[in-house]
């Protein structure tokens, strides 16, 4: 009954209210505007968060990336200064250069016999002259296999009409310029082969005639045979080439013939990585 009551005593305040509000007009426009004033303010609010949100988290990217700056000249100050290089002025010109080291060119020895080697075969092998014949011969030879020394002999036989005695005589040189020179490496890093660029020119009475372009390819290992003292100061460490052809450069005008010597059994394998002897000649021919 109490609860009654105070229901209907609630439903009159209302009833009484609503009626003063439609008597005065004015209080329902104070309603309105005190409504959009707090929808204003929550807004308001709300906006305001999002923007502390977004100024803090700005900061802190800063923060972020003033920390790996400061870490970056950290690490730039720890680290030592490169060494001093010299420069060099030319005088002529004026023009200033760095100073190269010779460090820049170093390479293994085992890289350096193999180039030395390479560039002493090249130019006996395919260099003439009557008065080295003998030389180009027997240098040739001191680094070849037995198969190719037994070629080499049967090219330099003075029954073959081809022979460079028989075809060059006195009034005919031949001269070798050798190039670049590539070291060929296995999967495991030995090497096994070499490849080098050469110039070939004729001279007929001193007069040169047109120079060509040739590529040679070299496939060699290392033995472990006797020789003697001359072998030794030609082939000190005991290269033996098993294969050797020359073609005329692609790149050059035209295509020449292709000249091989290819030992008729397959190449032995090397006993030892580096040697200390070179083989002997089988045959040595007198030019």
């Amino acid at each position: 009954m109490n609860s009654r009551s105070k229901a209907d005593q609630l439903v009159e305040e209302l009833a009484a209210t609503r009626a003063l509000i439609d008597a005065h007009p004015d209080i329902q426009k104070m309603l309105d505007l005190a409504a959009d004033e707090a929808d204003r303010r929550a807004l308001a609010g709300e906006t305001s968060r999002r923007a502390a949100w977004r100024v803090a988290g700005s900061f802190g990217a800063i923060a972020i990336v003033s920390i790996a700056v400061a870490g970056g000249a950290v690490a730039t100050s720890m680290r030592p200064a490169p060494p001093p290089q010299i420069l060099v002025v030319d005088r002529a010109n004026g023009i200033v250069q760095p100073l190269i080291s010779l460090a820049d060119f170093q390479m293994s020895p085992e890289e350096a016999t193999i180039r030395r080697n390479v560039n002493t075969f090249v130019l006996a092998r395919e260099g003439y002259s009557y008065e080295q014949a003998d030389t180009h011969y027997y240098t040739a030879a001191t680094f070849m296999s037995t198969q190719l020394q037994t070629q080499w002999a049967q090219k330099w036989d003075k029954a073959n009409p081809e022979s460079p005695p028989n075809k060059y005589r006195k009034e005919r040189r031949v001269r070798i310029k050798v190039g670049a020179i590539t070291v060929l490496r296995n999967g495991l890093g030995t090497a096994i082969g070499a490849r080098a660029s050469f110039t070939r020119t004729e001279l007929a009475n001193d007069v040169e005639e047109t120079p060509t372009e040739w590529i040679a390819n070299i496939s060699f290992h290392w033995v472990n045979e006797p020789t003697n003292e001359r072998d030794r100061r030609i082939n000190d460490l005991g290269m033996e080439i098993t294969d050797y052809t020359a073609d005329r450069d692609l790149g050059a005008a035209g295509r020449g013939t292709v000249e091989r010597m290819a030992p008729k059994t397959p190449p032995r394998q090397a006993a030892s990585p580096m040697a200390l002897v070179s083989p002997t000649i089988v045959q040595q021919v007198s030019p």
